[in-house]
């Protein structure tokens, strides 16, 4: 009986950001926090109906809480 071996995927990578991907602006899928959270610790998102907060930490990292 001969055992198959497992499949492996190839992992497709994002491309690399251009140049002329500023955040916020047309064509980029980043948000810089600065901009985003606009000197504020907190924010709330409204998500299906839910709504979640997205809090900046005293050391920097970001929570999501529902």
């Amino acid at each position: 009986m001969q055992t198959s071996k497992p499949r492996r995927e190839r992992l497709s990578l994002p491309s690399p950001r251009r140049a002329s991907d500023a955040p916020g602006q047309p064509g980029s899928d980043m948000l810089d926090t600065r901009t985003l959270f606009k000197g504020r610790r907190e924010l709330k998102i409204l998500h299906n109906s839910d709504t979640y907060r997205l809090t900046i930490t005293k050391l920097g990292k970001l929570i999501l809480t529902k």
